[in-house]
């Protein structure tokens, strides 16, 4: 095969393998996954939930943490940060 006809099919290899990968991730999607970060937020807020019927119905119907332990400095982005991607923040004191 000559050089012009691979470089004419990597293309389409390429769109190919894309849209395989694409399909096989489908399954792992089936439920989207919505998550509330709410600063200064403090907590006891959550026991009375009388007067925030809206929090009701998100810690009856879906799923509320105890306690989080968090990341070093003790800010909104950076913890943010860990929560979503799983890595932990670095902290340079300079």
């Amino acid at each position: 095969m000559s050089n012009r006809k691979t470089t004419a099919y990597l293309p389409r290899l390429f769109f190919l393998l894309l849209l395989v990968f694409d399909a096989g991730q489908q399954g792992f999607a089936a439920r989207p996954l919505l998550v509330f970060l709410i600063d200064g937020f403090r907590y006891d807020y959550m026991d009375d939930l009388h007067d925030l019927p809206g929090f009701r119905e998100l810690v009856e119907n879906g799923v509320k943490v105890d306690y989080l332990t968090p990341d070093f400095p003790s800010l909104s982005y950076p913890n943010y940060y860990s929560l979503m991607t799983g890595n932990r923040c670095i902290f340079n004191e300079d």
